[in-house]
């Protein structure tokens, strides 16, 4: 994690076990798993709540900015072609649907 919860007084933390609803996969997920976006599962967590958050700021549009934005998550596998390839197919289908 990147804040402590101490660090976080009257906000709501939202962590992997809540991002889903009932038995669906949350979008990110559901990505991950179709684009092989993780092996060993470690970093995981991190790296999907962290794309969920990109994804919510909209900051990030280029691939080089994608990885900025996850560099606070380490993988100890090596996923990081396929984290950013499901990153780029969500960020095709946000904003195909916008249109």
């Amino acid at each position: 994690c990147l804040n402590l919860a101490a660090m976080c007084p009257g906000k709501s933390i939202t962590t992997i076990e809540g991002l889903s609803e009932d038995v669906q996969l949350h979008p990110v997920q559901q990505a991950f798993v179709e684009h092989d976006a993780f092996q060993c599962g470690y970093c995981t967590p991190g790296q999907i709540l962290s794309v969920v958050a990109l994804l919510e700021e909209g900051q990030a549009r280029t691939r080089e900015e994608i990885r900025e934005w996850l560099s606070g998550n380490l993988c100890r596998c090596g996923a990081y072609d396929n984290i950013l390839t499901a990153v780029e197919k969500l960020m095709e289908e946000a904003e195909h649907e916008s249109l």
